[in-house]
């Protein structure tokens, strides 16, 4: 006698859809028991046109587990973000120098009287009705050259130094002592391009006027002596006393300026017996400029310093749906940060590369970038991007190969072979020989979504069918002895899908051990491409038909379930492609709707 078995029949339908679902969408608990349905030979196997799924999510299906880069946002977006683990500290300085000191030696003579030989060049005697003889006179000239040959220094506009002192100590002739009792003003005029500080004389401390400084009543039998205090070089430019300090790169310094004297003598303090039989009226000058030390300085700076391997973001615990060796992250436009936070006073360049590394260390992928600039004392953003943007905080480096970094999901990410220099075409005050540091902190970023070569796929299973599907039987077929069957299964449905990416599925049957069942005896086919969202929000829908079609009745004896890959990617040949629409985990689904599954060919009932 032959019977015909009831059995689950949501469970044959999970079997042969469940690669449309991508998610599992199928009710599997859905028991056919409770559907009127005849059963004969030849006949159809129909479920009511009108069934239909909820739409499920990509959180139901893409599990990210205890990754450390892949994020969902609060509004649902998925976006890669990771953080460097330490950050990666940078020094740069300009080295000091010392500019070397120098002694100067002047002599020239008083004149105090009409009948006295005519003034040398420079110098010049009036008369005038106070009583009051003034003589002017170049004291030494301070002119020096200092060659300095550094690749840190461009350009310099001032030079702050430590330490600089002109000492100057006057000696006048027995004669010009016994002559002139007592000089009532003498003042020393030092070049204009030099910051000059206070004097020192006698114990005093005498601040100068406009780089001038007044002595009074200074009696030539003491002698003099007096310091001033040297604080730094204007080497903008030449002043109008013709004096001028200039640096250039590779040369070093020159200096030219004089130290002038100018000198008030009342007659009532000259012994003119004295002057008309004194034949030595001169007066010796020195002038020490001690070693100086640069201290600080404005200018452009630019220093180099190579740095190796600059940080390492790892990519920890790669999610399951992106392990795949079929898996291609081609992102429409991912990011790697460079966030540096910077005292260096001056904006320096950088150029360098980023490397992906495999597990042991070794480099898989090397994208060069470009040289980029960050900004003095302060933080900077870098973003290599695959794609221009706009961005008025944030340094926009555009490298199109950067995906390639990230498309294969190394183990980490480094910067390497960093060079950094300052920038030759910003000006900048500096303290030479200043640890300056800028901490490097590498973070890469990017919301998925996907570029036109990207190529994600998810893997799934489901078990458990075997005790409501061993006892399937199709008729058999023998044509000169090769043995066909006639009968398979075939699922239709209309899929509606928000997702942005198209979704081709494979699959095939696994047995209650788990295996894969080989094709030669269940083969499962998908016929269509479900089509892709073109903006993930409006949904895109696909008739689709899958077969399951046994090559032998005994496979439903060993048969437990269906293993499946769903294959996105935003591109097929059935339609246009989608890139640059983020994929969202909460509000992109894939629904399933009008459901049926249909027995083609002929039942093999047993009426025992």
């Amino acid at each position: 006698m032959k019977t015909f078995f009831k059995f689950r029949y949501a469970t044959v339908l999970a079997t042969a859809f469940a690669v449309v679902a991508l998610t599992g969408c199928v009710d599997k608990d859905y028991d056919l028991g409770d559907v009127d349905m005849t059963v004969g030979l030849g006949s159809n196997l129909t479920l009511p046109s009108n069934n239909s799924t909820e739409g499920i999510c990509l959180d139901d299906v893409l599990d990210l587990g205890t990754n450390n880069f892949l994020k969902v946002s609060e509004d649902g977006m998925y976006n890669i973000n990771v953080l460097d683990d330490e950050s990666f500290t940078a020094h740069m300085w300009v080295d000091e120098f010392y500019i070397p000191s120098k002694t100067y030696q002047g002599s020239y003579t008083i004149n105090l009287g009409d009948f006295q030989a005519p003034p040398r060049q420079g110098q010049r005697r009036v008369m005038k009705a106070d009583d009051i003889i003034s003589f002017d006179a170049p004291m030494v000239d301070l002119d020096f050259t200092y060659d300095f040959n550094t690749n840190q220094i461009k350009s310099l506009e001032r030079l702050g130094v430590r330490n600089g002192k002109l000492t100057v100590t006057l000696s006048f002739a027995n004669d010009l002592q016994q002559a002139l009792s007592n000089i009532a003003n003498m003042k020393f005029a030092f070049p204009k391009c030099v910051e000059c500080g206070k004097a020192a004389y006698k114990g005093d401390s005498i601040q100068l006027n406009d780089n001038v400084l007044e002595l009074h009543n200074v009696k030539p039998a003491d002698g003099l002596t007096f310091t001033v205090d040297i604080k730094g070089v204007d080497l903008a430019g030449k002043k109008d006393d013709g004096s001028y300090m200039s640096y250039y790169q590779g040369e070093g310094f020159r200096f030219h300026g004089a130290l002038s004297m100018h000198v008030d003598v009342y007659e009532s303090a000259v012994d003119f017996d004295k002057v008309s039989s004194t034949k030595d009226l001169t007066v010796k000058g020195t002038a020490v400029l001690s070693r100086m030390r640069g201290d600080t300085a404005r200018g452009i700076f630019t220093p180099t310093r190579e740095f190796g391997k600059v940080g390492g973001v790892a990519l920890r615990n790669i999610p399951s749906f992106l392990k795949d060796e079929e898996t291609n992250l081609d992102l429409y436009d991912p990011q790697l940060n460079i966030n540096i936070y910077s005292n260096v006073p001056f904006p320096n360049k950088m150029k360098g590369a980023i490397v992906a590394k495999d597990i042991k260390g070794n480099v898989l992928k090397r994208i060069d970038v470009p040289q980029f600039s960050y900004k003095a004392n302060g933080e900077s953003v870098i973003s290599v991007r695959r794609r221009p943007s706009n961005s008025t905080d944030t340094t926009i480096v555009v490298v199109p190969d950067i995906c390639d970094v990230i498309r294969n999901l190394p183990d980490s990410i480094a910067l390497i072979d960093l060079v950094g220099t300052g920038d030759e075409t910003q000006v900048s005050e500096i303290k030479l020989d200043t640890d300056y540091r800028g901490t490097i902190r590498l973070s890469v970023a990017s919301g998925i979504s996907l570029g036109e070569s990207a190529h994600i796929v998810y893997k799934d299973e489901y078990t458990g069918w075997n005790e409501h599907v061993k006892d399937i039987s199709f008729v058999e077929k023998d044509v000169d002895g090769v043995k066909t069957i006639e009968g398979f299964l075939k699922v239709t449905a209309n899929i509606e899908n928000t997702i942005p990416a198209y979704l081709t599925l494979t699959a095939y049957g696994l047995d209650m051990n788990g295996n894969p069942i080989p094709n030669d005896k269940l083969e499962v086919s998908v016929e269509k491409v479900i089509a892709a969202s073109a903006d993930g929000k409006t949904p895109a829908t696909t008739d689709e038909v899958i077969y399951v079609r046994p090559k032998d009745n005994s496979v439903f004896k060993t048969l437990d379930g269906i293993a499946f890959k769903v294959h996105m990617s935003a591109k097929s040949a059935a339609g246009k492609p989608v890139s640059g629409v983020m994929l969202n985990a909460y509000n992109q689904v894939v629904k399933v709707n009008s459901l049926k599954v249909q027995k083609a060919g002929k039942v093999a009932i047993d009426l025992n």
